[in-house]
């Protein structure tokens, strides 16, 4: 659990580290016995990545790359605890309306994103990465939490062929440029999206 005191040890740690400070690092070790693993655990992925990061001109592999994207997240950032985009946006205490406006959509494709109506494949990386970034996310969990969100099904017994048709209909996945196409996003906002 990467709580405010441990992540206020790694940032001591860091600084004790930048500055050659072996002395410093040890004692800060001995001094908080119950973050002694966590903190080994940080201190490994330290050193891991900065090993990585020293290689000059070196061109990582994807893998390389990916791996190395983990630890990062691992030792920095605490793991996203959500099923669906509905609840991490509810986990981060925001509104529909908060989203919209801070990723510049409207509500109504913010709610396709949602409810799971936008395709996956449909984004760039670099849209997703604006909307991962948004919620301090990895591209990867972002796109596990969309493909999670699944629109909810409700069934009617009295409800006609017609409206369950409709229903359905209204229910499959679209791209993301048909959702920007068909909103009440201003042109502006639109561009800002579909350049991207």
């Amino acid at each position: 659990m990467n709580t405010p005191e441990l992540q206020r040890l790694k940032m001591e740690w860091l600084a004790a580290r930048e500055s050659g400070d072996a002395e410093a690092q040890r004692k800060l070790l001995l001094d908080h016995p119950g973050e002694q693993a966590a903190l080994v655990d940080f201190m490994a992925g330290y050193y891991a990545t900065e090993t990585v990061a020293l290689e000059e001109n070196a061109t990582l592999l994807p893998l390389t790359q990916r791996a190395t994207q983990k630890a990062l997240e691992r030792v920095f950032v605490a793991p996203a605890v959500a099923a669906n985009l509905a609840e991490l946006r509810r986990n981060r205490h925001l509104s529909k309306v908060d989203v919209a406006k801070g990723l510049r959509l409207s509500v109504d494709v913010w709610n396709k994103f949602e409810s799971g109506a936008i395709e996956l494949v449909s984004l760039s990386t670099r849209q997703l990465d604006r909307l991962a970034a948004y919620f301090q996310v990895s591209i990867e969990q972002f796109s596990t939490l969309l493909n999670s969100s699944q629109p909810a099904v409700s069934f009617n017994r009295r409800q006609t062929r017609e409206a369950a048709r409709n229903e359905q209909q209204s229910l499959q996945k679209q791209s993301f440029t048909d959702a920007i196409a068909r909103s009440t996003m201003s042109q502006e906002d639109q561009q800002f999206w579909l350049d991207a």
